[in-house]
């Protein structure tokens, strides 16, 4: 990624942050990456294309974060365990470009589909390793668990609390790691948020 581009995404994050999508304008972006437009649409096509890219990038990121979980963690549960808490390290902005900002359904339900994707494989490799409970519906279990995180977010943006996001993910984790892994699995899996994601 050139430095440029890169500077511009950072920028973007920062605007779309402070202004949200609907007012953050290009030239606020231009501005804060001390670049011109003529620099940015070399880039990107318009702000929507701008707004997708700091999606991609997040994307990137939590794939990144899996990766090095996955070399830490022999547990695939404490991999899923940590990943929910890596989604809340993300900058707000993220959460309001996927469901707030009018940039297409399709971006969010792209986005839904690979975190699903991501935590169905998970237990697989978990029901595999035979940490889980017999007979579960692994695709099921999946969507609960993704519906349950989101949940937890959209919370956080309607009352205003992105401090409370690590208490609730803990709360799902909670109540859905005993319903999910055998009981002495369980007893080995740290729900608590790490002391830090690993860099």
């Amino acid at each position: 990624m050139s430095t440029t581009r890169d500077g511009l995404l950072t920028a973007a994050a920062a605007v779309f942050d402070r202004d949200g999508y609907v007012r953050a304008t290009i030239d606020d972006v231009c501005d804060r990456a001390g670049v011109t437009k003529g620099a940015l649409y070399g880039h990107f096509s318009s702000k929507r294309a701008l707004a997708v890219a700091v999606l991609d990038r997040q994307a990137q990121e939590w794939a990144k974060a899996r990766e090095r979980l996955q070399r830490l963690h022999r547990s695939p549960l404490q991999v899923l365990v940590d990943l929910g808490y890596a989604v809340n390290q993300d900058r707000a902005v993220v959460r309001r470009l996927l469901f707030q900002a009018p940039i297409c359904d399709d971006v969010a339900d792209l986005r839904l589909a690979q975190w699903t994707s991501t935590v169905r494989d998970l237990l697989r490799t978990a029901d595999y390793r035979g940490e889980l409970r017999d007979g579960l519906d692994l695709d099921g279990c999946a969507d609960a668990v993704i519906a349950a995180l989101v949940g937890v977010h959209l919370m956080s943006m309607a009352v205003e609390d992105p401090d409370g996001v690590p208490r609730q993910v803990s709360r799902v984790w909670r109540t859905w790691l005993p319903a999910l892994a055998r009981p002495e699995v369980c007893a080995t899996l740290r729900l608590e948020p790490p002391r830090r994601l690993p860099t």
